[in-house]
């Protein structure tokens, strides 16, 4: 069996008025050898004995501050170990979880903006901590190597090609674009009445689809239908289309519920001819342009 590799993310939490910090829940949970997950957390099910794991400390350290291997895949809690792991705070509580081996905590953490630049799986660098929602996301071999070759030095400058750019202009622009689409989404005309999906513990932003990132997952809260939303970023017409489909596959396949029907939206600066080829026979895909109103008075 392959081994996987992933990111757990630790995010500070309040409980019953008492303050439960990044440090002190990462701290807990290393003490305890045990990893708790939630019933919705994304990627549960995939997360085997063996698997490999860094783990991601939030706000105000930012920071990749240990590593482990999976003890057992994810199981769920009998009444014992839900008293053992709780620690009498209800932050604690979990159904599920993994135990955790080769336990390492670093004494020297890496920066997250250190890495951002190097990294795959993160695809708008401006907006990289969107990546960092939920208890767990996967990543591939190159990027779980490419952090441990960096816990005992500094990258003074870093520099990535991205792969597929026809566009370096609309590139950048669609990089604030998600996150104008983000704050202002109840405001953009879908002609739908499209939500952003949610879990416990993610939103429908940067939602982890194995290792690659949906750049928004939303529900048509009239049809029932998800919806996989894709910025074009610059990327070819080729690039794009193939990009949505291996999305719309993994929902179908991960998230959608039996006869849930899946569908895509693509938005870009401008359509042309050979995006309207590539979405020829593809009904259930559609195209948005979007447009940019800069008025100085």
């Amino acid at each position: 069996m392959s081994t996987n590799y992933w990111i757990f993310i630790v995010t500070d939490h309040s409980d019953m008025n008492k303050a439960l910090t990044v440090e002190n829940i990462f701290k807990q949970r290393m003490e305890d050898e045990f990893w708790g997950l939630g019933k919705s957390t994304p990627n549960r099910d995939k997360l085997k004995k063996g698997d490999r794991v860094l783990f991601y400390i939030g706000n105000p350290v930012k920071s990749i501050g240990g590593s482990a291997k999976l003890k057992t895949s994810s199981f769920m809690l009998d009444r014992k170990e839900k008293e053992e792991y709780g620690h009498d705070i209800s932050f604690y509580n979990t159904d599920y979880g993994v135990r955790l081996e080769d336990i390492d905590i670093w004494q020297n953490k890496i920066k997250m903006d250190v890495l951002i630049s190097q990294l795959s799986f993160i695809e708008n660098k401006n907006y990289w901590y969107t990546y960092f929602q939920g208890g767990v996301r996967k990543i591939s071999e190159d990027d779980y190597n490419f952090i441990l070759q960096n816990r005992d030095k500094k990258l003074t400058e870093q520099i990535k090609e991205v792969e597929d750019l026809e566009n370096e202009y609309h590139f950048a622009l669609e990089m604030h674009l998600e996150e104008f689409m983000y704050r202002n989404w109840e405001n953009i005309n879908w002609e739908n009445n499209l939500k952003l999906y949610q879990t416990a513990d993610q939103d429908g932003r940067q939602f982890p689809a194995d290792v690659w990132s949906i750049d928004f997952l939303a529900i048509d809260q009239d049809t029932d239908d998800l919806v996989v939303i894709e910025l074009k970023r610059g990327k070819t017409s080729d690039s794009t289309v193939g990009q949505i489909l291996r999305y719309i596959a993994w929902t179908k396949e991960n998230i959608a519920d039996e006869n849930q029907n899946v569908r895509g939206i693509i938005i870009g600066k401008e359509s042309e001819d050979k995006l309207e080829y590539a979405l020829k026979d593809l009904d259930y895909i559609d195209f948005k342009a979007y447009e940019i109103d800069f008025k100085l008075n």
